[in-house]
């Protein structure tokens, strides 16, 4: 169903004309997928029109505009997978790439407030300028660096930044039906400090396990909490991307790549790292994605896996050593070394004995800025499963379990037999766990319907019957309605919520819930 011209130039008097298309050159753009759906569909659902607010308001307006007409909306920031598709016809897309301001840097407080398309790059560019940094969506330094509006919001820097629900403060939220919610103090004084309160927290309505995915309003401006940088505040390199090197590693940084026997060695020794708060970064990568990692051609990543799974003898994790004098530097040093050489630990030597090669590492993992690499590769899509829990253990055991369901794949010639061990790291210094399961394939309908059918039924089977908690892929009706009566009927709450701030079902929710009206 097109706009009629009514709707169309009410639209258009909202943000201007160059602000508003629906040309189907534009609308097909939007619809186009890449290989991370490889053998769905290479088209999703157009939209009916895309347009590009500029502010709060501009957004309030074309909210209730759309409730007016009976249409539904779906807005996104930068984008990153299914999430910002529709699921039909009768869809207006609000693309939030002019909010791109970074609104109030305090230093006193350690916050920063941004709009939706402040990318966390540059925002964590003008934070070390002023000696901080911020959490870093794992997905890369090209998304959002606004706390609410990533997927889980977890990334490089979780170990001693946390993720997003911990960082989110102060958050502006236009409501489904069009009303402006101040939440926390910024409802109450003005100011961004504090998310919660005064009284009842909204925190778990706007944020859950994951957020709502498009499915409950747009969020306007929120504030992040922002944390110490210990290096210089501003990294000189060698080299144009992708193969650049910091001219010197900064002082008081180290950075290490260590595989274990088993994954009770790796479990114990992520224990005793978070025990002693020695690591600035901690992310459990494997041999492949370190690979993507440093390479710059595919010949070059499929040399380096090869060579690094001669290496490898179980488990990795890459660590970032950040001291803040010479003795801090040293403490953690040393005690990484004991931690390491207690549970058998054994390094990649091709990343600690090249300058180069670790400068480089050091500086593409604290700015996130490889991780579309470790997605789109020679040897095939990115798959597979993602669990996330209050406990590393809890999590790194149920990855192991849909490890196996991934080994009876490779079997039977379904993916790729990689090689490689799961992706299992611990988040703020071990209370919480982050896990995925990677699974490599080429694109093919008949393989993607196994692994959403088959793969992903067998996995939740698994998270539900051994009690592992709701993963990171839940969204959805079905998926709700799965796991809903196993974990103290949540969905029916969330139904609920739906309901009251989205009365008229105005806000695209196909990856989040429907009301059940």
């Amino acid at each position: 169903m097109a706009l009629t011209k009514e709707q169309y130039r009410a639209f258009e008097d909202i943000v201007g004309a160059e602000n508003i298309s629906a040309d189907p050159y534009v609308l097909y753009s939007y619809a186009w997928r890449s290989g991370l759906l490889a053998g769905a569909t290479k088209f999703v659902p157009r939209f009916e029109a895309v347009v590009l607010p500029g502010n709060t308001f501009e957004v309030q307006a074309l909210v209730r505009l759309c409730n007016k007409f009976g249409l539904k909306f779906k807005a996104s920031s930068t984008g990153w997978g299914p999430y910002c598709d529709p699921s039909g016809p009768g869809v207006v897309k609000l693309d939030l790439r002019r909010m791109n301001r970074i609104i109030e840097i305090n230093e006193k407080d350690m916050y920063a407030v941004v709009e939706p398309y402040v990318i966390g790059a540059q925002l964590q560019a003008e934070l070390m300028k002023r000696g901080f940094t911020c959490n870093m969506c794992g997905a890369g330094s090209n998304c959002s660096a606004m706390p609410i509006v990533a997927h889980q919001g977890i990334g490089h820097f979780s170990q001693s930044g946390s993720y997003g629900e911990r960082n989110m403060l102060a958050l502006e939220w236009v409501t489904p039906d069009g009303e402006i919610v101040r939440l926390g103090s910024l409802g109450s004084t003005g100011e961004w400090f504090c998310g919660d309160g005064p009284g009842p927290s909204l925190r778990g309505v706007v944020r859950g396990n994951v957020v709502p995915l498009g499915g409950l309003g747009v969020y306007t401006r929120a504030a992040t909490k922002i944390y110490h940088w210990p290096g210089p505040p501003r990294m000189e390199l060698n080299g144009v991307s992708p193969r650049y090197t910091p001219i010197r590693i900064p002082d008081y940084f180290a950075i290490g790549f260590y595989s274990f026997p088993s994954l009770d060695a790796l479990d114990e020794a992520q224990r005793l790292i978070g025990e002693m708060e020695i690591a600035f970064e901690l992310m459990g990568f494997n041999a492949a994605m370190a690979s993507a990692n440093i390479a710059t051609s595919n010949e070059e990543d499929i040399r380096l896996f090869e060579e690094f799974a001669g290496y490898v003898q179980g488990p990795c994790f890459m660590i970032i050593i950040a001291g803040n004098s010479a003795r801090d530097f040293e403490y953690k040093t040393e005690a990484l070394g004991r931690i390491i050489s207690l549970t058998g630990g054994k390094a990649i030597p091709y990343i600690l004995d090249n300058p180069e090669v670790a400068g480089g590492c050091l500086w593409r993992w604290i700015r996130s800025s490889a991780s579309i690499r470790e997605v789109f590769r020679a040897t095939g899509c990115f798959g597979g499963e993602v669990g996330q829990t209050d406990t590393f253990r809890l999590m790194a055991d149920y990855i192991a379990k849909t490890g196996e369901e991934k080994a009876a794949l490779i079997r039977r010639g379904i993916v790729y037999d990689d090689g490689v061990s799961p992706f299992t790291q611990s988040f703020e210094h071990g209370h919480y766990g982050h896990g995925e399961l990677l699974i490599r394939y080429m694109p093919d309908p008949g393989i993607f319907r196994v692994l959403t059918q088959e793969f992903i039924a067998r996995a939740d089977e698994i998270a539900i019957k051994e009690h592992y908690g709701v993963p990171g892929h839940v969204f959805g009706d079905r998926a709700h309605d799965k796991y809903g009566p196993h974990c103290s009927d949540y969905h029916r709450w969330l139904r609920k919520i739906k309901g009251t701030f989205d009365p008229n079902g105005a806000s695209e929710s196909s990856h989040y819930i429907s009301s059940g009206k």
